[in-house]
Formats: structure tokens, C-alpha cells, sequence
């Protein structure tokens, strides 16, 4: 369990604090309905400046606590939160919040824990942060929670990580009373004790989450009305310096300037106003030194443990659609009816039990002005046939030998489609498939990329992209070192001068590499990659594609549904990125936010890709 308070004081002021705070009992005390003036803000504390250090990598190789997911060079500190991950009164349910707990304490020792606990809770009136909250004589931890999420519109996602970044509640098998008078450290200085109109579970969690909204600045707050506070010393936008530690204890530990990018970190910041140095963040699950501080580290650290990065990247104004079938040939027909709803002249074929004919199709494809479908060996499923009769080609290209797309096909296709004219791209491997398809789909082009015949996750990114530079995706061998002469020719015959290869030297080595930079007419060749097949896609849109209104979300675990929907998304000018099923790597969502997508199709089942991939959880 973590019991982080994120409290170290000096003794002085440690010893003052509990004589103080001594005479504050019982979880009885309520705030006055919603204040028509402004409340006392909370003064700065250094509520945040000590670490949580019993969740280490032993204790979780040992099975307990929780698993590490943050990974401390994602941290920013001037955007610690998205504005939609803090803002996000719909967050989760009662019932989830409820089962969050139960999980997050097993067994309650002592009757006082957030799972079983309910307590009287108060009425307040609406305000500019929140609508009204009707109080009752008895509610559970989870209804209040949700309560104020729906009332303020801030998350239960944050209010639970506050808890426990404060005072270890959501983990705790026996909470003390002290820290359920101070459950979300709101109005409690640690210079003094905890403001009694605030204490108590049900109003820290109320004046606390509103507490966010009211740092917002919202309308009919400030000068001149009953809100009169003005938060500016965080601004949003403009560099401000931050400290490490407060100042007024050891003012040698200094600040540096942040530039807060949204409301919401800056909110993190009015209610705890320090941020991390480079040694709490080198020893993300443990202490640092004497300057460092740990509340807004420890805030985003356990927002990601739980619930993912809270710098979910959404992009604005999206919309989303789940392009999904009951098997994979269906899936590759909703891609088709996504990209090509009038239509089409051309349709790609390839056979849906393996990848590399259908990774060089697609750009192919593309090219020509089609979508690729996907067809069992020796037969057309029914829902394709009545995809190619809907999209009413005049031509249709099948991509490989008859010993993997059998000439039963042809047949079939004929019947289907009278009088259509029916090719056939093949080579003796899938190397020279990729070639006669380079061939026949591209009269020329500038751009060419490489990628591994023998794994689909680096070519699947790379298809999508080909098709956007309207070039050919060329395969090779994991252990080639030299340029065989069939695609030197072609690289000649199309005129490129521009190579991406796609992946590391583990998967297309650095003397391939060398010798493409040695052809005539070659200028540029560039290696596109990352730690993993994620990253690699990632790194590869983000080079490639700019400004644009659609992007593709696929699982990079397998390759079927994301075959057609390479196709799809190079012919939408669209990059195509690989979730995990879970989630999406940050850069990821990264490049859509900044290309200004307004339309993402996610490719596949809920088996495939979760609801989380659909929600734009972000890994790590």
C-alpha cells in the first residue's frame, strides 16, 4: 500500500502542527453551505515535499503494491494533467468508483477505510464552480465522490489520486481520523492546523475537487464579485518560475521557469506549488534530496500507475468511429465502406493468413485509387463479395502467386463481376512480389520505403505512410547487406531519391543502409524508428505526415486488420498508429493532436482494441 502524505517538515514546524491539530476530532464536521463570499484560500505548503518511498521495485517484484507504469522522462511539468483528464465530470461511475476502492483496500481493519465508510454529507448551493450537491444523512465514499464529480466536473480519477498523493486514503486498511479530517489536505497548511470549516472526509472532498475549478478562474469569479480571488501568479502560456522546495526554508534549492500550458496543471500547481528536481524525478518511486518536493510528481506517478498518463491527448473536437467486423475480412470491408463510401475503380486483393503481399499492396493500392480487401485462399467471403459488387470496380489487382491466392479466385471474381478486368502482381517470393506490385502501382516516385518481409509491425506504419508520399513499400531480408539488382532497377526505374527505412539495424541492417546511400540518384536515405513496434510507427507518422483530418488506430499485435487499413488510411492521407489494445503511446496521440485530426477510426473489435484505446488512454 502506499501511504504517501507528502509532508516533511522541519521538527519546529512538525511539532507545532500536531499540538495544533490535536484538538480537531471526529468526522462530524461540516462546511457551511457554499460560501456567497469567498472563502480563505489555502496559503502555499510544502504539503508536497516528501516522498512515497514503500512502493519500490522490490516490494512490487514481491506482488505488492502497484505495478510501476510511469516512466520519468514523460514527466513535464508544465503539463501534468490534460485539461479533458481533470475536467471530466463523467469520468467514472459510481459503481467503478465503488469497485476502485474495493480493490485498492481488500480487507478494511478498522471500519474507517474509503470502501465501507459512509458518512453524513452536507448541502451546498451552486456557485460558479459547481451546481448544487444535495446533502444526506448517510452516504458511502463512492456516492460522494462521484457526487462532487458530477457537481464540480472534476474527475474521480483526480480526486482519488489526491486522496491518496495526501494522505494514502485509497490505499489504507485502518485510516487514522487524522486523516480523514485531512483527506484531501484542502484549507491545511502545514504551518497550522486544518481550517475546521473544511474538515472532515465529505467537505475535503467537496471543497477540495472545487478547489480545481475555482484555480480555473471560471465566470463570476474575481475582481469584483463574491469570488474575488485572482489566481495570475501560475499563469497559463507564460514561463513563470517554480520552486523546487519552499523558499522559505531553504531558499538555495531556487526554482526555474515553467511555461504551464493549460489550466488544469496549473490548477496542481495553486495546490501545490512546487515541482520536482532532477533527483526526485531520477528516483520516480523514491526519495530524491534535500531540495526536492513530490506532491505534483507523485500526482502524475499515481495518476499513470492507475489510470494511465494524465496527459491523455484527445483531439480536439474528434470523432471517432470503431470500424470493426466479426473476423477480419469484415473488418477490411467496414474499412472499405469508411474510405470509400461512392465507390471505387480498382480494388487490391490479398490473402487475409498472412502479411507481407498485403503490407505492399496497400501503398499500391493507394496509388491506384482503392481499397485492399482480404480473401481466404481459395475463396471470397461472402461479406467481400458483396463489397466488391457495392464498390463496382472495373479492375481488380490480386497481390501474389497462385500458390497463395489460388486462381479459384479469378473464377469466382468473374462470375461476381462481369466483364471486370482482373490482374495478378506475383513474384516467386514475397520480395519480388513486392516489386511486380511497386511496379504495376507506381508510373514513378521520389520516395520509396524499406521494411522487414519477416514481421508486419514496422511495414504496417510504413505502408500507410508510402501511400501518403505515393511510394512503394519494398521488403527485405532482416539479414541483407547489399541492394539486389531487381531492386536497384526498380528504385531506378521509379527515380527515387528519397528512401525511409523502417525499423532498427535489428530488423534492416546498417550495410543495407549503406549500400542504398550508394546508388546512383539516391540523396537521402532516413531511418525511421523507435524502442519498439510502437514507437517505430509513431516515429514514422510523425515524420511523415503534417496538418491533416483523419488518423487510424490499429493493433500493432497482429497484422489482418491492419492490412486494409493501411490502404484506406494512405488514401485519406491519414497516418495509421499501433496501440498495444490497451492504449497508444503518447507520441502517438502526440501527432494527431498536433496535426489537427478531426476524424480517427480505431480498426478492430473490443478483443482487439479496448474501449481504453477508444477513450485515448495513453501509455506510460
Amino acid at each position: 500500500m502506499i501511504h504517501s502524505t507528502d509532508r516533511v517538515r522541519p521538527t519546529r514546524w512538525f511539532a507545532a502542527f500536531v499540538a495544533a491539530t490535536a484538538v480537531v476530532i471526529g468526522l462530524g464536521v461540516t462546511a457551511p453551505a457554499a460560501a456567497q463570499t469567498e472563502p480563505s484560500a489555502p496559503p502555499p505548503s510544502s504539503r508536497d515535499t516528501s516522498s512515497d518511498t514503500t512502493l519500490d521495485p522490490a516490494r512490487v517484484a514481491a506482488g505488492e503494491g502497484i505495478e510501476p507504469a510511469a516512466v520519468a522522462a514523460n514527466f513535464n511539468p508544465g503539463y501534468i494533467i490534460s485539461d479533458y483528464a481533470m475536467f471530466n465530470g463523467a469520468a467514472m461511475t459510481e459503481a467503478e468508483i465503488q469497485a476502485f476502492l474495493d480493490e485498492r483496500v481488500g480487507t478494511c481493519l478498522n471500519g474507517k477505510c474509503l470502501n465501507v465508510l459512509s458518512v453524513p454529507t452536507s448541502t451546498q448551493v451552486a456557485d460558479p464552480m459547481c451546481s448544487r450537491y444535495a446533502g444526506a444523512a448517510s452516504e458511502s465514499i463512492a456516492r460522494i465522490i462521484y457526487k462532487v464529480q458530477v457537481a464540480c466536473g472534476v474527475s474521480a480519477k483526480v480526486i482519488l489520486v489526491t486522496l491518496q498523493k495526501e494522505q494514502g486514503l485509497v490505499t489504507s486498511k485502518a485510516p487514522t481520523d487524522t486523516q480523514l479530517r485531512k483527506a484531501m489536505g484542502y484549507s491545511c497548511p502545514d504551518t497550522a492546523a486544518c481550517n475546521p470549516s473544511f474538515a472532515g472526509i465529505a467537505d475535503q472532498l467537496y471543497w477540495g475537487a472545487r478547489a480545481f475549478d475555482r484555480y480555473t478562474m471560471p465566470p463570476g469569479t474575481g475582481p469584483g464579485t463574491d469570488f474575488y480571488t485572482n489566481y495570475n501568479w501560475f499563469p497559463v502560456g507564460r514561463a513563470t518560475n517554480i520552486a523546487y522546495y519552499p523558499l522559505n526554508w531553504r531558499p538555495e534549492c531556487g526554482s526555474s521557469p515553467v511555461t504551464i500550458r493549460n489550466k488544469a496543471t496549473a490548477s496542481l500547481y495553486y495546490y501545490t506549488p512546487y515541482q520536482p528536481n532532477a533527483a526526485a524525478l531520477a528516483n520516480l518511486y523514491g526519495e530524491g534530496d534535500r531540495c526536492s518536493s513530490y506532491g505534483n510528481r507523485n500526482f502524475w506517478r499515481m495518476y499513470t500507475d492507475w489510470f494511465g498518463s494524465p496527459t491523455t491527448l484527445v483531439p480536439s473536437g474528434v470523432q471517432t468511429a470503431r470500424l470493426a467486423g466479426s473476423d477480419r475480412y469484415r473488418t477490411a470491408v467496414e474499412v472499405s465502406k469508411y474510405a470509400y463510401p461512392t465507390g471505387a475503380e480498382v480494388v487490391y486483393l490479398a490473402v487475409g493468413s498472412n502479411f507481407p503481399d498485403g503490407l505492399a499492396a496497400a501503398p499500391a493500392a493507394t496509388m491506384q485509387g482503392g481499397p485492399l480487401l482480404l480473401v481466404a485462399r481459395t475463396a471470397i467471403p461472402s461479406a467481400v463479395a458483396a463489397e466488391l459488387q457495392r464498390l463496382a470496380p472495373e479492375r481488380v489487382v490480386i497481390a501474389g502467386s497462385a500458390a497463395v491466392v489460388d486462381p479459384a479466385i479469378e473464377q469466382q471474381l468473374r462470375a461476381l463481376l462481369p466483364g471486370v478486368v482482373i490482374d495478378r502482381d506475383a513474384g516467386s517470393n514475397r520480395y519480388q512480389t513486392a516489386i511486380e506490385l511497386s511496379k504495376r502501382g507506381f508510373p514513378s516516385a521520389t520516395t520509396a520505403f524499406f521494411a522487414t518481409g519477416e514481421n508486419f509491425p514496422d511495414a504496417l506504419a510504413a505502408s500507410a505512410a508510402a501511400g501518403h508520399l505515393s511510394g512503394p513499400v519494398l521488403l527485405v531480408r532482416s539479414t541483407q547487406q547489399t541492394v539486389d539488382q531487381a531492386t536497384a532497377d526498380e528504385l531506378a526505374r521509379l527515380g527515387v531519391t528519397t528512401v525511409y527505412i523502417a525499423g532498427s539495424t535489428a530488423v534492416v541492417t546498417a550495410e543495407l543502409e549503406a549500400a542504398l546511400r550508394a546508388l546512383p540518384g539516391i540523396i537521402t536515405v532516413e531511418r525511421l524508428e523507435g524502442r519498439d513496434r510502437f514507437a517505430t510507427a509513431a516515429a514514422i507518422n510523425t515524420r511523415v505526415f503534417g496538418a491533416g483530418t483523419h488518423g487510424f488506430i490499429a493493433s500493432g499485435m497482429n497484422f489482418p486488420d491492419a492490412l486494409g487499413a493501411a490502404a484506406a488510411a494512405g488514401a485519406l492521407d491519414a497516418p495509421l498508429h499501433l496501440s498495444n489494445g490497451v492504449c497508444t503511446p503518447t507520441a502517438s496521440l502526440q501527432q494527431l493532436v498536433t496535426a489537427g485530426v478531426q476524424r480517427v477510426g480505431f480498426v478492430g473489435g473490443s478483443p482487439v482494441l479496448r474501449s481504453t484505446v477508444t477513450e485515448f488512454l495513453t501509455c506510460g
